[in-house]
């Protein structure tokens, strides 16, 4: 059965056009110049995964010719006949062509990332765990994923590896470990020499609940951060950043109608410890308050700050990756405000000057925007420009050049491209 009529697959061919961007009067900095465009795609879109020389676009999917999904994600594995899976795009012109579509044997697609070499892709494939799939047979069409179990309910939502790709690390958002909903899977993986994946297996989980959706690593590779998007009381007694009223809070709604929920948190990890100790065991050096349902991480390539997206405050907090382990009451350096509902997204432009945040609104009942927030100037000065996008963006990936910014938006079932375009005046 054909994934997509003839008149689906047309819409995959992008026509680019010029967008004419809001300004706000708080716009402290000239606005970037940009190409936008959009493509409509068969199912959720989550993670978007683009080949660092630009021929291939990969794209995890959930929900593929079926309806959208309505109830927590909590519940998601509950679905029956979900197909989910991976789109596999060529870039033909500037434009994406449709190649296939690749079903992974799960219910979920999430967070993807290439191994070293990008011969694996690796896909966090909600309750069924961890998806690792060879890239030149996906292309073909004779990709034989291979699943490795994070244990029931897992509802594995992000993953990242070490740079020799070795190890992964998954986040395990729902899977119960050591009374805690939520954990870290540490995974061992085996490849050829030229970077096939041959085989993997769990070591161990690292407790990190109350929902751990997201995680990243450290540009040298030695920490791991995670988010948690609620306090879980009974398993952490000491955290940081209690005396700050927009780190530690007692009144976070979740989703309205729901009682109140403390803050969450951000966890540093030490990667060694979480690799070689049993359990890891003192892996967890640091847990800093977050503010409202922490969702995202993300680091500055020069380890100067630490990105943490509140979906609940509608701010994005940044922190000193070094203060937080050397003087933790003094790592909070500020919040700033998004300009919108829900921020789940995040990415940094090459230069460092610019934050891109995808507003999702994710509890809302319009669509949501992009915002690229001027980074240089103080949090209260932020410059913002505006980019309307689809409902729920969800995912943003800068693409290798730098130039190229794609959003997944989950609920509307399309993919954004925004093309930056160089001025004679700006950074390179």
């Amino acid at each position: 059965m054909a994934h997509l009529s003839s008149d689906t697959i047309a819409k995959f061919l992008l026509s680019v056009s010029l967008l004419i961007v809001s300004q706000p009067s708080i716009l402290a900095s000239e606005p970037l110049s940009m190409l936008h465009a959009e493509v409509a795609v068969d199912g959720n879109p989550s993670t978007i995964l683009p080949t660092s020389d630009g021929r291939f676009v990969f794209v995890s999917m959930t929900n593929v010719g079926g309806p959208n999904y309505s109830t927590p994600d909590v519940e998601a594995g509950k679905r029956r006949g979900v197909v989910s899976g991976v789109d596999i795009f060529r870039t033909v012109d500037s434009k994406l062509e449709f190649v296939r579509f690749i079903r992974i044997g799960s219910k979920g697609a999430n967070g993807m990332i290439f191994l070293p070499g990008e011969k694996t892709i690796v896909v966090a494939a909600g309750d069924e765990g961890v998806v690792f799939l060879d890239v030149q047979a996906a292309i073909e069409g004779k990709a034989k994923p291979k699943i490795v179990s994070q244990g029931n309910g897992a509802g594995t939502w992000d993953v990242v590896a070490k740079s020799d790709g070795k190890y992964v690390f998954a986040s395990n958002e729902y899977g119960q470990f050591q009374l805690q909903r939520g954990n870290i899977g540490v995974l061992a993986v085996e490849t050829t020499s030229d970077g096939h994946f041959l085989n993997a297996h769990t070591i161990r989980n690292i407790p990190a609940g109350n929902k751990a959706p997201r995680l990243t690593l450290s540009p040298n590779g030695s920490r791991l951060y995670v988010v948690r998007e609620i306090h879980p009381h009974a398993a952490v007694l000491h955290f940081f950043g209690k005396r700050n009223p927009l780190l530690s809070k007692h009144d976070c709604i979740q989703i309205w109608g729901i009682p109140p929920q403390a803050n969450g948190l951000l966890s540093v990890i030490d990667v060694q410890k979480a690799i070689r100790m049993p359990s890891g065991e003192g892996s967890i050096l640091i847990e800093m308050a977050s503010g409202c349902s922490p969702v995202t991480v993300i680091e500055a390539n020069d380890s100067s700050t630490l990105y943490v997206a509140a979906r609940g405050d509608n701010k994005v907090l940044l922190f000193s990756p070094s203060l937080l382990e050397l003087d933790p009451d003094n790592a909070f350096l500020g919040a700033v405000d998004t300009g919108g509902d829900a921020p789940v997204g995040l990415g940094l432009l090459p230069n460092g000057k610019r934050l891109i945040v995808t507003n999702s609104n994710r509890f809302g009942k319009h669509g949501g925007e992009i915002s690229i927030i001027d980074i240089t100037h103080s949090s209260d000065r932020a410059a913002i420009q505006r980019v309307p996008a689809g409902d729920f963006p969800r995912n943003i990936t800068i693409a290798p050049d730098g130039k190229t910014i794609f959003v997944a938006n989950y609920s509307s079932r399309t993919i954004e491209v925004v093309r930056v375009q160089k001025k004679r005046n700006d950074p390179k």
